[in-house]
């Protein structure tokens, strides 16, 4: 005996579930059983595409972006402090 799992269903997946069990003459833990099975065969197969692939199918005229970060804050850090120390000699509150 497998796991006891109970889930909710919504009154439209309601009525598909029991088109189902009707239409295969089955029961609804044999119909679950075969669409969790089918579900994990075609997920695993399928690669995930990174956000990229998916953003240059959509605008395919738009070239990738440069490797590495934007901006590196560790490499500009002294600017930056400097900046902050400066605008509040500035205003005073230094």
């Amino acid at each position: 005996m497998g796991e006891t799992v109970t889930i909710r269903l919504d009154a439209e997946m309601g009525r598909a579930l029991r088109k189902l069990v009707r239409r295969r003459k089955s029961t609804k833990s044999a119909v679950m059983r075969n669409a969790l099975r089918n579900e994990l065969k075609t997920s695993a197969d399928e690669p995930r595409q990174t956000a990229w692939e998916v953003y240059s199918r959509l605008y395919p005229n738009i070239p990738p972006p440069p490797p590495g970060p934007k901006r590196n804050r560790a490499r500009n850090v002294s600017r930056l402090l400097k900046e902050i120390l400066l605008a509040k000699r500035r205003a005073g509150t230094l």
